[in-house]
């Protein structure tokens, strides 16, 4: 992303989830890198196609891997990022999941704390959100992220779009992509907690 050393915070901040951002943020090595060696299994996040029908500009996953933005100690993570032809937008899915409750509550309590140090960041008002959980802003250099981060019992989940407008319409399709998200979390997680 063309402004991520400026952005990192921003990422950080909204649930850790552009893993690109991080990478390029002042030559400090993440926390949760080393916190997380296990990584989730891909089926925790939605396919392709599913982002496509929220946002039909995004046709491919440009990466997978750990959320190495994640925020305190989870006990496994993964990220996904989607993007257009031309990469000028781009949707970020994390899912980092915690052994406990009280856990993923802090992480998640830490993160939004931290919102409000990040220079321009600006809470997004949106409606049926539901509880823990929030959807937030910034613009630098001529690039708007848009993200929502929501805590669901062990695991927070990351939704952000870079190269959007911040519009009712986006914001509702954001939610929207991530309640179809929790759901596949969950899936997911279970499935993988039966193995």
């Amino acid at each position: 992303m063309r402004n991520g050393p400026r952005l990192i915070k921003f990422a950080a901040v909204l649930i850790a989830v552009s893993e690109v951002l991080l990478l390029m943020a002042d030559g400090q090595s993440p926390s949760a890198a080393k916190a997380a060696d296990s990584i989730l299994p891909r089926n925790v996040v939605v396919a392709t196609n599913v982002v496509n029908r929220f946002f039909p500009e995004v046709t491919s996953e440009a990466s997978t891997g750990h959320n190495l933005t994640a925020v305190g100690n989870p006990k496994a993570t993964r990220s996904v990022i989607y993007a257009n032809s031309d990469s000028s937008r781009k949707v970020t899915i994390s899912v980092d999941n915690y052994a406990t409750q009280s856990d993923a509550s802090s992480a998640y309590q830490e993160a939004v704390a931290k919102s409000k140090t990040v220079p321009g960041f600006k809470s997004v008002p949106s409606e049926n959100l539901g509880r823990d959980a929030f959807v937030g802003t910034v613009t630098q250099g001529g690039e708007t992220h848009i993200g929502l981060g929501a805590l669901r019992g062990t695991l927070i989940i990351g939704a952000t779009l870079a190269g959007y407008d911040v519009t009712p319409e986006n914001t509702a399709r954001l939610i929207s992509l991530t309640r179809e998200e929790e759901r596949a979390a969950k899936v997911g997680v279970d499935g993988d907690r039966q193995k």
